[in-house]
């Protein structure tokens, strides 16, 4: 059965990304060996003070997210019903593992209160509602290495149905706790992903349907129902993408588990995961960076689950 593509553009106000080197919207050096990084310097500097009782997948959340916000106009939020989509393919392990041993392997005992309220799957996107004093939807989506393709299809959907007036959608995942545990953990091997080094990061879109206030637009997201369905979403979206813009430019940004990454003829390649590492939510980082960094262009991100299964983003720039 072909593949119904029904093009519905979100504006993209602002893109931010904080990625393994820990500098905003900049691609520092950084080595697999060194991870992690403190991340208290940059929850100074990003935030302008420190956020206790908050973890590390919690800081870095915030961070990434007030990053992009930082790049938005003025009281882009303000009076405005804003949603909340955090995407992350492995989540807060760091504050799980310690809750659950806790309390599975001493006798019962009695988690902190901090352990508690870190462990809750959705505590990372309240922080992040409470420092943008944002009280409108807050979702937490896991699709493993396509959560970030989820949360935003969900986004635009939100977005269309007038639910809200903004989306602030990322994707978020850390360094956790060895690199051998953390490649066995996202399932990446050399027969299924490509041979880069592990890193992490917070990188993040604010969407919403203000064309006056954009760097770029958001088209579709396509999603394949399941894998191995007989169709190629990817060639599907390809040729539907072609269709959105009057770019003069095309960009392709490949995911890491496709293989062979090379562009489709008459398209630019720009690998962007040299500079943020393998993680469950990538996509996020070199989307926003193409944001950023890209003029004039229409920009593919083409990705793929460790099972197979294919997903696409369609957006331009400005």
């Amino acid at each position: 059965m072909k593949t119904q593509i029904h093009p519905v553009s979100a504006s993209v106000i602002a893109a931010g990304w904080v990625g393994p080197s820990l500098t905003p919207n900049e691609e520092a050096p950084w080595a697999e060996a060194d991870l992690p990084f403190n991340c208290d310097d940059l929850v100074q500097r990003v935030l302008g003070q420190p956020m206790r009782r908050a973890g590390r997948f919690i800081k870095m959340v915030c961070a990434g997210a007030m990053t992009c916000l930082q790049a938005a106009p003025p009281g882009a939020l303000q009076n405005r019903k804003t949603g909340i989509f955090l995407a992350t393919g492995l989540g807060n392990g760091d504050e799980i593992l310690p809750f659950v041993t806790q309390v599975f392997k001493h006798d019962g005992g009695f988690p902190s209160p901090n352990q508690f309220a870190n462990s809750v799957s959705n505590a990372a996107a309240f922080f992040l509602a409470r420092q943008c004093d944002v009280r409108g939807v807050i979702l937490t989506l896991s699709d493993e290495e396509l959560s970030f393709e989820s949360a935003l299809w969900l986004a635009q959907s939100y977005l269309r149905s007038g639910e809200i007036d903004l989306a602030l959608v990322g994707g978020c995942d850390v360094y956790t706790p060895t690199v051998e545990e953390y490649r066995e953990r996202m399932y990446v091997h050399p027969d299924n992903a490509r041979a880069l080094p592990i890193g992490e990061g917070s990188s993040w879109l604010l969407l919403g349907a203000d064309p006056a206030r954009r760097i770029g637009e958001l088209h579709f997201v396509l999603m394949q129902p399941k894998a191995g369905a007989s169709e190629d979403v990817l060639a599907a979206g390809l040729a539907a993408a072609e269709k959105v813009t009057s770019a003069n430019r095309r960009v392709w940004l490949p995911g890491f588990r496709l293989l062979h990454p090379e562009a489709p003829a008459g398209w630019d390649c720009r690998d962007y995961l040299p500079c943020c590492g393998i993680h469950p939510t990538a996509a996020a980082f070199g989307l926003a960076r193409a944001l950023r960094a890209e003029r004039d262009a229409l920009v593919i991100h083409a990705g793929v689950s460790s099972a197979g299964k294919k997903a696409l983003i369609a957006a331009s720039t400005i």
